[in-house]
């Protein structure tokens, strides 16, 4: 009797990787703009006269908008992957997705480089007279700062590092281009979800993707540039709300 043999499932490949987190944005970018179609609808129900893209344009920085987008939309995706990997259980999630507990030693070295960084890219910012609008308008017409705060402490640094640092480069790094070229693209992939800010701010928001990147390669955890992402978006949230009082 002839034996059947097994073909051992693998991991995802670098092309299949980014195939799926395209796709994984584009999920993202569907819920969000139901979203804001639907806050669209109850304003154009409340007053027909107004020009819908006007409105359009008005939600690009509502921060309330922003917030319940951003959480749906990031906890959904985040779900998302779960799905994926489970799709495909070459290796547990856990392996994939680096969520491995990094020494305390870890926190403070990479923290603190991101400090150091955050230093160099607010002087930079101050040496081009850049006034950075964005963060204040969200923070202005979000209603509710604890909704705001776990839109963008929580729930958007664990989606983009779960997606980025996660599963992004778990396929990119296991390709021919490698760790070093998995953190070069994972860094831009993630900037270019920044469009909101000008051509100066992306410039540097590369280099903490690079940073990022560097933390999740050397300690072979998520846990670090997570916790990075997280410790600079409260940063600038807290300093915004610091300037508006």
């Amino acid at each position: 009797m002839k034996q059947s043999e097994t073909k051992a499932i693998q991991p995802w490949s670098g092309w299949e990787t980014v195939g799926l987190t395209l796709v994984i944005l584009g999920v993202f970018l569907s819920i969000s703009t139901a979203i804001a179609l639907f806050f669209i609808t109850i304003e154009l129900a409340q007053n027909p006269a107004l020009d819908p893209q006007e409105i359009a344009q008005s939600l690009e920085t509502n921060g309330l908008v922003l917030s319940i987008a951003t959480i749906l939309a990031g906890l959904g995706c985040s779900g998302l992957i779960y799905t994926v990997l489970k799709v495909r259980p070459a290796l547990t999630v856990h392996q994939y997705l680096a969520l491995r507990k990094p020494r305390w030693t870890s926190w403070l070295i990479w923290n603190g480089l991101l400090l150091a960084l955050m230093q160099f890219s607010d002087a930079i910012l101050r040496a081009f007279k850049h006034q950075e609008t964005f963060t204040t308008q969200i923070y202005q017409t979000a209603h509710s700062p604890l909704l705001l705060y776990l839109a963008i402490v929580g729930v958007a640094p664990l989606f983009e590092e779960l997606l980025f640092r996660g599963f992004l480069f778990q396929g990119l790094q296991s390709s021919r281009l490698g760790p070093r070229g998995a953190i070069v693209i994972t860094a831009l992939g993630w900037a270019v979800l920044h469009v909101q800010y000008g051509p100066l701010v992306i410039s540097q928001i590369v280099c903490f993707g690079l940073l990022f990147g560097m933390a999740r390669w050397r300690t072979h955890s998520l846990f670090i540039p997570l916790s990075m992402h997280c410790l600079n978006n409260f940063l600038s949230l807290w300093l915004t709300g610091l300037q508006l009082q």
